[in-house]
């Protein structure tokens, strides 16, 4: 779709890391894009990726054209 951005990382948070989260100790997690760029994303777009081994693959995140957050896929 034009006008969109797409950010490919993985992420590997392990069930302990989880549980920081839910309990309100980060807002945000800092990941590495394949391309080196670095961006924070709202630790809420991640909770729907939770397993009981915590959260573990690549992910790709669609922005608007001015980086607004449209959505959060997992891709393997």
């Amino acid at each position: 779709m034009y006008g969109e951005n797409r950010y490919r990382f993985s992420l590997s948070m392990s069930k302990e890391t989880l549980l920081s989260l839910y309990k309100g100790a980060f807002q945000r997690v800092r990941v590495r894009t394949f391309d080196g760029l670095v961006i924070d994303i709202d630790a809420n777009h991640l909770k729907k990726f939770t397993t009981e081994e915590g959260i573990h693959g690549t992910f790709e995140l669609v922005t608007t054209s001015s980086n607004k957050f449209l959505k959060l896929i997992q891709i393997d």
